[in-house]
């Protein structure tokens, strides 16, 4: 896919990852809403990238994941500003272990409706223009991490989503691919956590330096590679810092197809 004049809908555009894929797709000519729970620092992302990119090619707008009615709102207004979503990014997600449910809701479900939402959009064989679905995951769902169970599980099953929803045979008319991006610890705001959020933080932190966080640069090198290369489908991108990646060989799946995003 050429990202010049593509409409682009970020979940978690705000700051961390989203905001920086928003910045890189916009480079490329392309347009961005930006949708994130967090309306001051959306709308002051949002008014910095309108002063750099131009004010008619950046919106905000609020988005809880959580809600499934304010999700197909804001989803909608994208959809009247611009007049279609071309990229879809669910990329929303929180890291606290003490607030399980909602941690599994926002990083699960919110995946879950964004998906369904975008793919009947999209479709082609339901009157959509065909287009590309980015799931944020993460490296703690394809390996256990005791540090974070539920996050673990909760990237996981976006994993095994993204995957499965690719291998529908209906979607091959669709013209809609599926892919989960699967980041090892970068230094974001996800990672800005209490004890009580997480088990053992500081031997975490310990084991983070000693294999090194990736980079957030990586990661947009990932998603531009899933939404520029059209054979890209079912696909988990792993990105693990400068060490890079085991090729498959995961729990879930270990015929899975990796890319290698290096330092």
């Amino acid at each position: 896919m050429q990202l010049k004049d593509k409409v682009v809908f970020i979940t978690g555009g705000a700051r961390g990852f989203g905001r920086a894929v928003a910045e890189a797709v916009l480079k490329k000519g392309a347009k961005v809403c930006l949708a994130d729970v967090n309306v001051e620092v959306g709308e002051a992302t949002a008014k910095e990238l309108q002063a750099s990119c131009g004010p008619d090619n950046v919106v905000f707008v609020r988005c809880d994941v959580s809600d499934a009615a304010a999700f197909y709102d804001a989803f909608q207004s994208a959809v009247t500003k611009f007049g279609r979503i071309d990229v879809m990014c669910n990329n929303a997600g929180i890291l606290d272990e003490s607030i399980w449910e909602k941690q599994l809701d926002i990083n699960f479900g919110g995946v879950v409706r964004g998906t369904v939402m975008a793919l009947n959009h999209m479709r082609k064989d339901k009157g959509g223009r065909g287009g590309v679905i980015i799931n944020t995951a993460s490296m703690a769902g394809l390996r256990p991490t005791y540090w974070f169970p539920v996050y673990g599980a909760s990237k996981s099953a976006v994993y095994h989503f993204t995957a499965s929803w690719a291998q529908n045979p209906d979607l091959t008319s669709a013209e809609v691919r599926l892919v989960s991006i699967c980041p090892s610890g970068s230094k974001t705001a996800l990672l800005e956590v209490t004890d009580e959020q997480m088990i053992n933080i500081e031997h975490f932190k310990q084991v983070m330096e000693q294999v090194s966080y990736c980079t957030v640069n990586q990661v947009v090198e990932a998603f531009l590679l899933a939404m520029e290369d059209d054979t890209i489908d079912g696909t988990a991108i792993t990105i693990k810092g400068k060490e890079g990646v085991e090729k498959g060989n995961f729990l879930l799946d270990p015929t899975t197809k990796t890319y290698d995003i290096r330092k």
